[in-house]
């Protein structure tokens, strides 16, 4: 049995690396002969257009969407370790929903300036998050207290977002390509800002690997070893809330990632923190280099074209995450 669940994962990881692989190819091969990727990358010519966009679009786009995934990945382990429930990612707990309408309230009364964002995203992802463990506390974070109170309040957060765009059309445009996530960069401006940020997010994790490991035990047990629960849980769920408030302002709302990796990493094999956050981290790469890659869609977002594709891949992952779950059973 055990054999069978590590099959299970390590072929579908391996096939995700290998879709991700082939048609990240076919894009580049498609924009510019490879021939020129090697100029393209390091000196492009400013007199080739084709260049321009390969050096300037799609090669932050990969490296974005990369960062992405490792960050998701990374942030669905820590809420899942830390309130021990598998449900548990930015999505489900209204983090990333509250982040977003932080953004639509700093665009809408034009903040200038990219700190001003982040702030209001950190801002509006630590707002909905204490609401959400405030009402989920009386039941000592009970799982389906969490997930229903993260629910109601991230279809709140989405109405007042909703309906600020509609009352503001004209100044909120560019937010309805937020709500489903966007990939799209024009330079390595986004690239430069979210990798820092992402690895001191990383360094920080990596401090708190102990105290993560022993959340996985039983509370009193914890304890008797010398663990401050209460801090220990406070500061990953708010290293965790900041990180998810960092990738919703660069990409927008992106779902499932955050859910499936931890679970992917677990079954492969991780069974201690540090295994589940290196794969967390690592593991999930793939998919948003997968979303990345269909690239004449994912620029057709504004045409309505994708929402319908964001519905078919919303109801794939859900069902690989159902199969994957009864696997490990």
């Amino acid at each position: 049995m055990s054999k069978r669940i590590a099959l299970f994962p390590a072929l579908l990881l391996a096939l995700l690396v290998i879709v991700a692989t082939a048609l990240t190819w076919m894009n580049f091969s498609q924009a510019l002969p490879r021939s020129q990727w090697a100029q393209a990358a390091w000196s492009p010519d400013i007199d080739v257009i084709e260049q321009m966009i390969f050096h300037y679009s799609l090669l932050p786009r990969l490296a974005i969407s990369l960062l992405v995934g490792a960050g998701l990945g990374l942030v669905g382990v820590l809420f899942q370790q830390v309130l021990r429930n598998p449900l548990a990612e930015p999505t489900t707990l209204g983090v990333a929903t509250g982040a977003q309408l932080g953004i639509t309230v700093t665009t809408l009364w034009a903040i200038p300036g990219a700190m001003a964002s982040q702030f209001a995203a950190l801002a509006g992802a630590c707002v909905v998050g204490l609401i959400v463990f405030g009402v989920a506390w009386g039941k000592r974070l009970s799982p389906v207290t969490l997930i229903l109170a993260g629910l109601v309040v991230s279809l709140y957060c989405g109405a007042i977002n909703q309906l600020l765009v509609i009352f503001h059309h004209d100044q909120l445009q560019s937010m309805f390509l937020w709500s489903t996530g966007t990939l799209t960069q024009t330079d390595w401006g986004g690239v430069e800002r979210l990798w820092p940020q992402l690895l001191g997010g990383v360094m920080l994790t990596l401090l708190l690997l102990r105290p993560l490991t022993l959340m996985g035990l039983d509370d009193g047990v914890a304890r008797n070893l010398g663990l401050a629960l209460s801090l220990a849980r406070l500061a990953a769920l708010s290293l965790a809330i900041v990180i998810s408030a960092l990738l919703v302002n660069a990409v927008g709302i992106i779902g499932f990632i955050g859910l499936f990796a931890p679970l992917l990493a677990k079954m492969l094999g991780g069974a201690a923190s540090a295994a589940t956050t290196d794969a967390g981290v690592v593991d999930w790469c793939a998919d948003p280099l997968a979303f990345r890659s269909n690239h004449p869609l994912a620029d057709s977002r504004v045409d309505g074209s994708v929402h319908r594709f964001g519905h078919c891949v919303d109801r794939c992952a859900a069902a690989t995450v159902a199969v994957a779950a009864f696997t490990q059973h």
